[in-house]
């Protein structure tokens, strides 16, 4: 295991479900960072909100890393591609600008619950069709739109956390 959080320069995705025989693919952890987001947010949300479903999918990310979830399992890759498991991440998907200009301001920064350095399994879902127990991603619009920042929003979550850089 990995003593303290890195940043990755690379994120190996296989493209499926862990047990499907799809591919892996190297994507820069940034551009991972990006497409996820632009798959599972809608770049007309407040900023306040964007901010912080992505800092939930980057520790989602950084933890998948961290533990070594599925290299632990036997497989040579990070995470997948599929939601079911893991966050949405499209081939060849095309990103939003103001996602990618958010993206490049927090990709450092990530979510640990107090007294620990692994990035947090930031749970979310969109809160619409599908309800979790973690971040509703609906949710952080209105509290966005309601003048909270992205800390205060993720702190109405059901996760302990705070937000640290992982430079």
């Amino acid at each position: 295991m990995i003593k303290s959080p890195v940043i990755p320069t690379y994120v190996i995705v296989h493209i499926g479900e862990a047990t499907d025989k799809g591919k892996n693919i190297r994507v820069p952890f940034i551009e991972y960072i990006k497409n996820v987001a632009s798959g599972e947010l809608y770049p007309n949300w407040p900023e306040e909100a964007l901010r912080a479903n992505i800092l939930a999918i980057i520790s989602f990310t950084l933890n998948r890393i961290y533990n070594e979830w599925y290299r632990s399992l036997g497989y040579n890759f990070d995470i997948t591609s599929s939601s079911k498991y893991d966050q949405s991440f499209g081939v060849d998907r095309q990103f939003f600008e103001k996602i990618s200009m958010v993206v490049d301001e927090l990709f450092n920064d990530y979510i640990v619950k107090d007294g620990q350095v692994q990035p947090l399994f930031a749970q979310y879902c969109d809160g619409r069709i599908t309800k979790c127990s973690g971040l509703s991603q609906w949710g952080t619009v209105s509290d966005a739109n309601s003048g909270l920042g992205p800390i205060n929003i993720l702190k109405k979550f059901p996760f302990d956390k705070k937000l640290i850089h992982g430079d």
